[in-house]
C-alpha cells in the first residue's frame, strides 16, 4: 500500500472513530466512558464525555488530558465551567471527600463535621488553571484567575489573582 492510499485509510478511520464516539456515547460501558473521558486525544470528545461524570463546560472551554473528577456519582452537575477557560493536564476536582471504608473515621464527630464533604465546584469564566492542580469540595475561583501548577485550591478565589502552592494563596494581582 503506499503512502498515499495509508493516509486516506487513516483518515477515514480518525473520522469514522470520531463520529462513532460522538453518536454512541449513551451505549457505551462506563468504564470506556471514563477513560475516553480522560484520554482521547480530542478534546471535543473529552468535553461530552465529561458530561457523562457531571462536569459542565461553557462555550470555549476544553481540558487538557488526564482531568479527573471526583463525585458521588449522581448525575447532577458537581462542576460548572464558565466560558474560556483554559484546563492544563492532569487536573483534579475533588467535590465529593471522605474517607470511604474506613469505618471508624466516617464516625469520629470532627472528621463528619469539618472533613467529610460533598459539594459543587465552580470555576468562573476566563480561568487558566495549571498542570496537577487539585480543586476541593466547595471551592468557587472567580473569574480571570490563574491558578500556579501543583496548587492544591482549598477555599474560595477573588477575581484576576494568580494564586500559588500547598495550600493555594493569592501571589500577585493581575488586573
Amino acid at each position: 500500500m503506499d503512502r498515499n492510499m495509508l493516509k486516506k485509510v487513516l483518515e477515514y478511520y480518525d473520522e469514522f472513530l470520531y463520529s462513532f464516539l460522538l453518536k454512541n456515547r449513551d451505549i457505551m460501558p462506563n468504564r470506556f466512558k471514563k477513560i475516553i473521558a480522560q484520554f482521547y486525544p480530542d478534546a471535543r470528545i473529552r468535553k461530552q464525555y465529561l458530561e457523562e461524570f457531571s462536569v459542565k463546560m461553557q462555550e470555549g472551554t476544553y481540558s487538557n488530558i488526564g482531568l479527573t473528577v471526583i463525585s458521588d456519582g449522581a448525575n447532577t452537575p458537581m462542576v460548572e465551567i464558565g466560558r474560556n477557560v483554559s484546563i492544563a493536564p492532569f487536573v483534579t476536582f475533588i467535590c465529593d471527600s471522605n474517607p470511604n471504608n474506613a469505618i471508624e473515621l466516617k464516625n469520629i464527630e470532627y472528621v463528619k463535621n469539618k472533613l467529610i464533604k460533598n459539594e459543587k465546584i465552580i470555576i468562573e469564566d476566563e480561568v487558566w488553571i495549571g498542570a496537577n492542580v487539585t480543586i476541593l469540595p466547595g471551592v468557587i475561583i472567580k473569574k480571570g484567575c490563574i491558578i500556579g501548577a501543583g496548587s492544591v485550591v482549598t477555599k474560595n478565589t477573588e477575581p484576576y489573582y494568580i494564586y500559588v502552592g500547598v495550600p493555594a494563596r493569592k501571589l500577585k494581582k493581575i488586573k
